[in-house]
């Protein structure tokens, strides 16, 4: 009787592992497509056997991800979310001073070429108002690359705002996987996790580690601590003077603050800052040099000539410290007769003036003296045009990168239907098997039961 009823036990439990195994298999099915899951698998143990009998008992389920592996993926994951921030941010700057309607090389082009038809035809009123007009668009021109670049930080500080608030969001959802993984070594939570601190990477950069009870603490550069067990710090935005007003990062762990703007290497985060506070600043600061350029260099030739009616000392631009404060001198905006095309004294018929004004074309006048304006301002678009070009061969590598890590993560914890399948049906014949056993023994317990 004892014999039959371990074998019993024997049975029950095979049916019970088998069934477990089943379930694993079915939860990897169910969510193939599902992101951030790791497959899971059960391991089937042989229980110590009695003087008769052994057994078999289903262990925990365990997830196949490798924290190598992870590791690595969050890595280049930070990598790629920098390159790709800053190569998508670079792309619509270039985009913005390509417009052909605000090409600033071809406004300086046509403004030396208005100079030489003045120098054709001094006492022509239309001429003049060629000059006006084209010197117009010159300003004009300035003001708008200045504001598109301006345009360009402020999104780029916009979307800094945004990310800050969603890293806090995944930050908060670690920590809260830490509580509960710290009473439950539930795999669903730790996949979620795992998912968390992935797109953490990617918009912050940092690097993430399981400490030996379990818990996920994650640092960004710096070694600031963002999550440590079930606490998570917050990251917050305000506006610095010392970046004219825009927003640095703080990372906020109750009373203190750590200002990590300018120390993040990696994730949206860098590439956003790296584009609002260097590229973009660097450009901005480049066009404001070369307005200023502009404007002093004509305006000291206009100002040593006369206008028809014989003075002298005007501006053709006002005296601009920035790009986007450039613009036409209001008297001669209004009164084309004050453009200054002839020497002083040599009356109105004279085109000395123009003639000095066509001069400052070709002199290397721009860019510390090592260009002219022309070249200065299609080097400066061409710039630009190059650096987009690098950070989206950055982007694209960094991508493939990632892409190989994912493929071979996939290959390690990504889940096969074929392999599951095969599995389901290794597990149903056995729970089968188990059932059969389970009968039998049932059968023989109630033949003693009658036979007694």
């Amino acid at each position: 009787m004892s014999s039959l009823l371990r074998m019993l036990d024997l049975g029950s439990a095979a049916l019970l592992a088998q069934q477990s195994g089943t379930a694993v298999a079915s939860r990897n099915v169910a969510n193939v497509n599902t992101e951030g899951y790791v497959r899971e698998s059960i391991d089937l143990q042989s229980e110590l056997a009695a003087p008769l009998v052994g057994g078999v008992r289903a262990g925990d389920p365990r997830r196949a991800q490798t924290e190598l592996l992870a590791a690595r993926e969050r890595d280049r994951g930070g990598e790629l979310g920098s390159a790709r921030a800053y190569a998508l941010a670079m792309g619509g700057l270039e985009d913005a001073l390509t417009s052909a309607n605000d090409d600033l090389s071809t406004r300086l082009a046509e403004l030396f070429a208005a100079f030489s038809r003045l120098s054709a035809a001094p006492m022509d009123e239309a001429v003049r108002g060629d000059v006006v007009a084209a010197a117009s668009e010159v300003a004009r021109s300035f003001r708008s690359a200045a504001a598109d670049i301006t345009a360009a930080q402020d999104d780029a500080d916009a979307r800094i705002e945004q990310i800050a608030a969603r890293a806090s969001e995944l930050a908060a959802d670690i920590a809260a996987a830490n509580r509960a993984l710290a009473t439950s070594a539930d795999p669903v939570i730790a996949d979620r996790r795992e998912l968390a601190a992935r797109k953490l990477a990617e918009l912050v950069g940092g690097a993430a580690r399981i400490d030996p009870d379990g818990q996920m603490r994650f640092v960004v550069a710096g070694g600031v601590v963002v999550v440590d067990g079930d606490r998570a710090a917050t990251f917050d935005t305000s506006p610095d003077p010392g970046l004219g007003g825009r927003r640095k990062i703080e990372v906020v762990d109750g009373v203190h603050r750590d200002d990590v703007t300018a120390r993040l290497d990696g994730g949206v985060l860098a590439g956003e800052v790296k584009f609002r506070d260097v590229t973009a600043a660097s450009a901005l600061a480049r066009l404001d040099a070369l307005a200023a350029d502009v404007a002093s260099n004509v305006n000291a030739v206009h100002s040593a000539n006369a206008g028809l009616d014989g003075v002298t000392g005007r501006n053709l631009f006002t005296a601009a410290t920035s790009a986007a404060a450039l613009d036409l001198d209001p008297a001669v905006a209004v009164d084309p007769r004050l453009v200054a095309a002839a020497a002083p004294g040599a009356g109105p018929g004279d085109s000395q003036g123009a003639l000095a004004l066509i001069d400052l074309r070709d002199q290397k006048l721009a860019a510390g003296a090592t260009r002219s304006f022309v070249d200065e301002s299609i080097s400066l678009v061409a710039d630009i045009g190059r650096d987009t070009a690098t950070a989206r061969s950055a982007m694209d590598f960094a991508a493939a990168r990632l892409d190989a890590l994912a493929a071979l993560r996939d290959s390690v914890a990504g889940v096969s239907l074929e392999e599951e399948m095969t599995r389901l049906s290794q597990f149903a014949r056995a729970s089968e098997a188990a059932a059969r056993v389970v009968g039998t023994v049932d059968d023989l317990l109630a033949t003693l039961i009658d036979t007694l």
